[in-house]
């Protein structure tokens, strides 16, 4: 998650073109410099929310991604995964960061991975948790202008996520699935 401010676009729109091209914006986003926040979930239970250690003007990679995340944090609750579920199966987006040097590592591990659309708040579970976040900040943390106290708001508001708190995101991935592919890979209510 880039840790750039987000503010709320406002769209003027007729009831029935809530979904339409022309009132949705669509963009690439760019990858932020310097404090990039990671974080895991699963059904059930709230796992590590980390941020990357970068030097100044270093941006992750897929080397960053395998030394910081994929050999630490996740390769650790995947494992602690296995008391509770069967077989972990590891869900990211198609980022690049998750892919060449990666990719080895997986395989060794035996880390079974999905990968689905980058950037898609429907299929991307981690996504409404990040909305979640950039809300909670622009809504109560608009005053903060230090890196070190964004990254204890961001830390805070990770940690204080229970459990249970985003199991209905999980729960209604069927349906959401099924509405993507109703809208054609576009837009849906969810």
């Amino acid at each position: 998650m880039g840790m750039e401010r987000s503010t709320r676009d406002w769209v003027w729109r007729r009831t029935d073109e809530e979904f339409h091209p022309d009132c949705i914006e669509y963009k690439k986003r760019t990858t932020g410099t310097g404090m990039m926040f990671w974080g895991a979930f699963r059904w059930g239970r709230m796992g590590p929310g980390v941020f990357f250690d970068l030097d100044d003007g270093q941006k992750v990679n897929s080397t960053v991604y395998r030394d910081q995340i994929l050999t630490g944090p996740l390769q650790e609750f995947w494992e602690e995964s296995f008391g509770d579920v069967q077989e972990p199966i590891v869900r990211e987006d198609n980022a690049p960061v998750h892919k060449k040097v990666c990719i080895p590592v997986r395989e060794e591990l035996g880390m079974m991975c999905h990968q689905h659309p980058s950037n898609s708040p429907d299929l991307n579970s981690i996504e409404n948790i990040w909305a979640h976040i950039k809300h909670r900040i622009s809504k109560e943390y608009g005053h903060i202008t230090s890196v070190k106290a964004m990254r204890q708001v961001v830390i805070g508001i990770w940690d204080e996520s229970e459990d249970h708190r985003w199991d209905h995101v999980i729960e209604t991935m069927p349906d959401r699935i099924q509405a993507v592919i109703k809208a054609k890979g576009g837009s849906t209510h969810f």
